[in-house]
């Protein structure tokens, strides 16, 4: 445990001295969050389409997070020999990994807290009206993103490489998850297709809680079955060096 501890604070450490990567995925979130709660005025406006915009802010930052800085970190560090070098000391791989979970799913955890309360002591944007619903929609979200962004990390052979996949999926993943523009004003096929993609489901999930409703069925099996088929293929496909 102790091993692991040190891991965590030296990845954290070497974290923050890239800020580009946690200043994007720390920021953006609540930049986005609020410049459109100056612009809407939350606090006057019951409009449902209120819900779009935290779960939005929210989105962008947990898929930036596992899509971008999580893979180009882990395929950096296999790159320059650091997961190799490891395999040979007593400290195995695995608890960089580990390390590197641990840091990502802090700076969700940060993400989120920046989004509600911000949003919601700030700016007037209610907080979700089913909470269960939405710490479940929460975790499955950031599970299925966090598993494809392993999987990127486990088949990519260089940290920029890493990074190009990254940002292809991460794109393709705003296009049809409803993150560009709600899912009121998208073409019905898009919303389908955005289902069973990990932001199109987490956005759909997050949108329904913030509404007091629970999440529909289907995206919350998406983003479960998204965390085991993605998550095997990079438990069986990481290679250390």
């Amino acid at each position: 445990m102790r091993v692991l501890r040190k891991l965590f604070f030296v990845e954290l450490k070497l974290l923050f001295r890239e800020p580009a990567a946690w200043l994007l995925v720390l920021l953006l979130p609540l930049a986005l969050v609020t410049t459109f709660g100056l612009v809407s005025k939350p606090r006057e406006n019951t409009s449902p389409i209120l819900t779009f915009f935290p779960a939005m802010a929210l989105s962008i930052g947990l898929a930036q997070l596992a899509l971008t800085v999580l893979p180009a970190a882990l395929a950096n560090d296999r790159e320059k020999g650091i997961l190799r070098r490891m395999a040979s000391t007593p400290v195995h791989p695995s608890r960089l990994l580990g390390a590197q979970l641990a840091v990502t799913v802090v700076m969700a955890l940060v993400t989120l807290g920046g989004v509600l309360l911000i949003g919601s002591a700030v700016l007037g944007f209610p907080l979700p009206r089913e909470p269960l619903g939405f710490v479940l929609a929460f975790v499955l979200g950031a599970g299925a993103l966090f598993a494809v962004g392993l999987c990127i990390a486990a088949v990519a052979p260089t940290g920029r490489v890493a990074s190009g996949i990254g940002a292809g999926v991460f794109f393709v993943s705003m296009v049809f998850g409803g993150v560009f523009m709600p899912a009121e004003v998208m073409p019905k096929v898009m919303v389908e297709i955005g289902t069973y993609l990990p932001i199109g489901a987490s956005m759909q999930a997050l949108r329904a809680s913030w509404a007091g409703q629970w999440p529909e069925t289907l995206p919350l099996l998406a983003m479960a079955g998204l965390i085991v088929v993605f998550g095997g293929i990079a438990a069986r496909t990481f290679r250390w060096e």
